[in-house]
């Protein structure tokens, strides 16, 4: 069992459970020219449930992996309540991480390292960032913002090395794509003892962007929230903590799919 009380954990919870149903829609990216990621994302990402593990068959079997992808909605409390609860276990469990985040771009990676040696504040950090690139993920309103300043922090209090996925302001879509394979490849042959866990928008892994094949890595793969053919879809494991795996190969938090059979009390 995860241990109470410790930070991110406790923070994790407390967002989950102020969260409703009602606030998340699965996918609200705009803009037409991205469509097509979405399209070819809820393609791959399967229609049936094939596996599901619990929590600690999760973490167990995270100890024989060299990469862990947590695909991302950037705004989805819910969650990232769960991404971080997930996240606290591992350090628990003695796991040795390394975090490769969408977060932050490259061009920050400086300001970053000062911020987790601890010679700056998580205020200046936010301020130099947000001076350079007003989109910040740490200070954008449309943003979980609290999520990135929380995984960030939580790096600098367990020594967990950190890199950005790609530069920002953002390139052209394809660009990005490719730029996140060669920063995946970097950072897990740099730290070949650590699980590496990528943090990065869901319609980057499957289908158009195919980030996760095309770096060659390999790992376990997580979808951000399910897309609408997989909520419900049966059998959702009803435990607390479990996780599933819909026919696509990705992993989802049981949590994020409506139940079919009340949880077992």
């Amino acid at each position: 069992m995860m241990p109470r009380g410790a930070p991110i954990a406790t923070l994790a919870l407390l967002a989950l459970a102020a969260c409703s149903p009602q606030e998340f829609v699965w996918d609200d990216i705009g803009p037409a020219q991205l469509q097509h990621y979405r399209a070819a994302f809820q393609t791959a990402a399967g229609r049936s449930v094939v596996a599901d593990l619990s929590r600690d068959e999760l973490v167990r079997h995270l100890r024989q992996q060299r990469l862990l992808w947590l695909g991302d909605h950037h705004r989805s409390r819910r969650l990232h309540a769960l991404q971080r609860e997930l996240l606290d276990q591992l350090q628990a469990a003695g796991v040795r991480l390394a975090f490769a985040l969408e977060a932050i771009g490259s061009q920050d990676e400086p300001a970053v390292q000062r911020f987790l040696r601890g010679a700056a504040s998580l205020r200046q950090l936010r301020a130099e960032m947000q001076t350079r690139w007003p989109g910040s993920w740490l200070d954008d309103e449309q943003l979980d913002t609290g999520h990135y300043r929380a995984l960030l922090t939580f790096a600098r209090q367990h020594g967990i090395p950190v890199v950005a996925l790609e530069p920002t302001p953002r390139l052209p879509i394809e660009q990005r794509d490719a730029a996140m394979v060669a920063s995946v490849r970097t950072a897990g042959d740099r730290w070949p003892d650590r699980l590496l866990v990528v943090l990065v928008g869901q319609l980057h892994l499957v289908g158009v962007g195919d980030v996760v094949a095309r770096t060659g890595r390999g790992g376990l793969v997580f979808g951000a929230e399910p897309p609408p053919q997989l909520v419900g879809a049966a059998p959702v494991p009803t435990l607390p903590g479990a996780v599933y795996q819909s026919n696509g190969g990705l992993w989802w938090f049981g949590e994020l799919a409506p139940a079919t059979d009340p949880p077992l009390q």
